[in-house]
């Protein structure tokens, strides 16, 4: 066919041929262009199917315009056979280019981007092409992508060409319901690409078999292993992706392609940084090259190590990945494979227990603390990075959890936090029958992961309390998930009725026994319900007869008596649990607040400043100190403490942000304000927005404080507070419907909260400045007063008082309760700043109180009341 004419295009060279027939190189002698035509083969041409589906390709392929589509352009019969002519792809097919170059993560994401904004073209225009596979993909010199032969695809309105039941595709790439012969649409071809994307990152396809039906078997019943197995350098977040595309039900998986780059292009700017390294790959080794090249690398190291700086840059090298001396350590929420909405109970329960197991273990260890799953849960954080920054952590587990109808999977990686290195890296696979064992596997692997020895006592203390019923182990995940989101009463009564039925399943199990407790004077510390701490005793009680060696019923224990006034028996629990885990943070935050409450505060700093002595490098120990001081108006020793987290950890945004609210308090709002852009500059937080939103409020900057409070919004639009605060910075010309609108949302939110508790005093004095600024008087009085019954020496209720009665008109009373603020250290700045006590602050009183308040702060700066 070389050199032959066809119509106006002139043949120069074939280029292929396949199943359906040859494709050869052109000339449009027309329009002067190169062109691919492609012949369906002699042997199919008088096949009615087979011209019938030939022609389905061109009508698919011309019905689509898209840069990452090779273009159609005609179609005609020569010598009775039916052609395609189509662009000409000056580029090789995805598997050439992936044997031939090491191509970088970022390298692969963009061409796998390129894939899927192709793809969602087709699909929009509802197209499903069918045979997403490598050898459909080409990339040219420039590495752009072109999709190709849409010989399989279905569109809506085509006529059907496939009999129910038949499979159509290439096995390896097929998805499930394509396996199985069933009706596919635009995510099985997001399926295919995440098997694509499995293989270009790994180097190996996810499903394996000798033949097709062994193939077809692993697509259907078996979840490929997790990218980090066979990749150190990959991304939590890519892990997700993949395997969100690799979901065997087609509801769990992304249902759209725009989505799925989506998330693609975010984890392509997370590692741009490493654009020119490229992806690990095995290779194998024959004996006699291994020993060739150890016999080579050896004669080169002895060389180099000669030269001294070598020697220096080696053994940096080496200690990369080496474990840090000071092992501070957090665990990050685990990637779920499969149905995430069924799973994500068991995994965010296991997340909390394994977190609260690893702490047990700082007791064996010097060099080791763990940061609270509380702290990760309320920082959002979802990675090694995030985490140190966050933290100052130098190790982070991360992993992944896929659990089906009999079988649970564990993946856990140990991550270098500065380097974001992998360095362990173990999978625990076990029945689901087994679960209740498995928690104790994790742990003791992580155990010998961070290079620590546990000797029989350690493992039975760390098995204390436990279970063997799955079922009953299984409940206990979720409720102890739940009673973690204490905020909600409907997630406390969950935590009830799911540790009832654990308890109901297993009667000996301690850990639920206790979890009863804990929900239960959590539930009292939200209703008032006085037959809550009654049951909650009881079951504290019930759960150290079960096992004594548990120290969290002795902590809840002791919050019951302090909450009851028993300051004496309080102390005997706190002590009790500081016996069986000496670093227990709870039980000493616990024990130094019932001195608080007797008012011996030498031994409640003396129990704080014991905290930081057992764990001089932990920062948490020093940040309690800290509010402890800032509680008590002693701000320059806070400062000095907070001096020490910072020192600690440079590079954690919410330190930076507390030190702005310490130098706020102290009247330092240029410090406060470059506090608070640090931690911006380290991690874009929704607290720090909030913050500089208040500063520039205070200091009559409207639009800045606007700016501050949508970004804010923007990160967590979840805040009732923030919504009222920038309400009031819509104090503008022509502004005013806005700030109403506004107003009404916070109320619509914080009435929401309400009702699940209705006694916040915070929440309560909140609503009633809301509705007072919307001139509603009558709804505003109640309020406010049912919040000063409640809080009468809360210093942010006095001042918002005052400025509720100012606004009311009752002069009097704003002048009472704004004195008892300054009283009790409100600073006398952030009454100078209130534009609402404008008119207040012309009022000769006001002026003669802030003026003694200013003495008074003045002379008593550093002396503790």
């Amino acid at each position: 066919m070389i050199n032959q004419t066809i119509s106006h295009y002139k043949i120069t060279a074939k280029l292929g041929e396949g199943g359906m027939g040859e494709v050869y190189l052109a000339t449009d002698t027309n329009l002067d262009r190169q062109v691919a035509i492609k012949f369906l083969s002699a042997d199919r041409s008088s096949d009615p199917e087979a011209r019938l589906r030939f022609i389905h390709e061109a009508k698919a392929q011309a019905m689509l315009s898209h840069p990452n589509i090779a273009t159609f352009h005609d179609v005609g019969e020569e010598s009775g056979r039916a052609f395609l002519v189509m662009e000409y792809v000056d580029g090789q097919p995805l598997p050439s280019l992936a044997r031939e170059e090491k191509l970088s993560l970022p390298e692969i994401l963009d061409l796998v981007i390129q894939v899927g904004e192709g793809l969602q073209a087709a699909h929009e225009h509802g197209v499903v092409h069918r045979d997403i596979k490598p050898d459909n993909i080409l990339v040219t010199a420039r590495r752009h992508v072109k999709i190709t032969d849409f010989g399989l695809a279905r569109w809506k309105g085509a006529t059907t060409l496939t009999r129910a039941g038949t499979r159509m595709g290439t096995a390896y790439y097929m998805s499930p319901e394509q396996a199985e012969g069933r009706r596919v649409d635009q995510r099985s071809d997001i399926f295919s690409l995440g098997v694509i994307l499995y293989e270009l990152v790994c180097h190996q396809r996810p499903f394996e078999g000798e033949n097709e039906s062994a193939i077809l078997y692993e697509v259907l019943n078996t979840q490929p292993q997790p990218l980090a197995r066979y990749c150190r350098e990959v991304p939590d977040d890519l892990q997700r992706i993949v395997a969100k595309c690799l979901a065997k039900a087609p509801e769990e998986r992304y249902q759209s392609a725009a989505d799925l780059t989506t998330d693609l292009r975010s984890v392509k700017r997370g590692s741009a940084a490493g654009a020119t390294a490229p992806m690990r790959r095995p290779r194998p080794f024959t004996t006699r090259t291994v020993t060739a090249a150890i016999a080579g690398l050896t004669a080169i190291v002895l060389v180099l190590l000669a030269f001294p700086t070598v020697r220096e840059n080696v053994s940096r090298w080496y200690g990369a990945g080496r474990m840090p001396a000071l092992k501070h350590l957090a665990v990050v929420p685990f990637a779920i494979v499969g149905d995430a909405a069924a799973r994500q109970s068991f995994s965010d329960g296991l997340l909390e227990t394994l977190t609260s197991r690893l702490t047990q273990l700082e007791q064996f260890q010097d060099a080791l603390w763990v940061i609270p799953a509380s702290e990760v849960r309320e920082q959002k954080i979802s990675s090694a990075r995030q985490a140190r920054k966050a933290f100052g952590v130098t190790l982070a587990v991360t992993g992944s959890m896929q659990r089906t109808e009999d079988k649970v999977r564990v993946t856990l990686n140990l991550v270098d936090a500065e380097s974001e290195r992998q360095l362990r890296s173990f999978v625990i696979d076990d029945y689901a029958a087994n679960v209740s064992a498995l928690q104790d596997s994790v742990v003791f692997e992580l155990a010998t992961m961070l290079q620590i020895t546990l000797g029989a006592d350690e493992r039975r203390l760390l098995t204390a309390g436990g279970t063997t019923d799955s079922e009953a182990y299984d409940l206990y995940l979720q409720g102890y998930t739940c009673i973690q989101r204490y905020e909600k009463l409907e997630e406390i009564d969950t935590a009830l009725a799911l540790f009832q039925r654990a308890v109901a399943k297993d009667p000996g199990y301690a850990l639920a026994v206790a979890g009863l407790g804990d929900a239960y004077w959590q539930r009292y510390t939200m209703s008032n319900v006085p037959q809550c701490i009654e049951q909650a005793t009881q079951y504290c009680q019930r759960a150290i007869r079960l096992d004594s060696r548990l120290a969290s019923p002795h902590v809840t224990l002791g919050l019951i008596h302090k909450g009851s006034g028993r300051y004496e028996e309080a102390i005997r629990e706190f002590q009790a649990a500081l016996q069986l885990d000496p670093l227990s943070h709870r039980a000493y935050r616990g024990l130094a607040s019932v001195y608080e409450a007797q008012n011996d505060l030498v031994r409640a700093e003396g129990t704080y400043k014991k905290a930081i002595e057992l764990k001089p490098d932990y920062w948490l120990g020093y940040r309690e100190l800290e509010f402890f001081y800032l509680s008590h108006g002693r701000r320059e020793d806070a400062l000095q403490y907070l001096d020490e987290v910072i020192a600690l950890n440079p590079e954690g945004f919410s330190y930076w942000n507390d030190l702005g609210a310490v130098y706020h308090g102290l009247g330092d709002r240029d410090k406060a304000r470059r506090a608070w852009e640090r931690s911006i500059e380290i991690e874009p937080n929704y607290a720090a927005y909030s913050n500089l939103g208040s500063l520039y409020y205070l200091t009559n900057r409207y639009y800045l404080a606007t700016q501050m409070y949508e970004r804010a919004l923007a990160l967590d639009d979840h805040d009732y507070q923030v919504w009222m605060n920038l309400a009031a910075t819509y104090r503008l010309p022509g502004q005013h419907t806005k700030a109403q609108l506004t107003f009404r949302r916070a109320i619509q939110m914080a009435e929401r909260q309400r009702k699940i508790n209705p006694h916040d005093p915070q929440l309560l004095s909140h609503l009633a400045e809301c509705h007072t600024a919307l001139g509603e008087h009558t709804d505003a009085l109640p309020l406010i007063e049912e919040a000063l019954s409640l809080a009468p020496e809360n210093v942010d209720i006095l001042i918002r008082a005052g400025v509720v009665y100012e606004q009311l008109g009752r002069r009097e009373l704003a002048l009472a309760w704004i004195g008892s603020a300054l009283m009790l250290g409100l600073p006398v700045a952030f009454v100078e700043s209130l534009p609402e006590l404008s008119d207040l602050r012309s009022d000769p009183r006001c002026q003669q109180l802030l003026k003694r308040s200013t003495n008074d702060q003045g002379n008593d700066k550093d002396v503790s009341p």
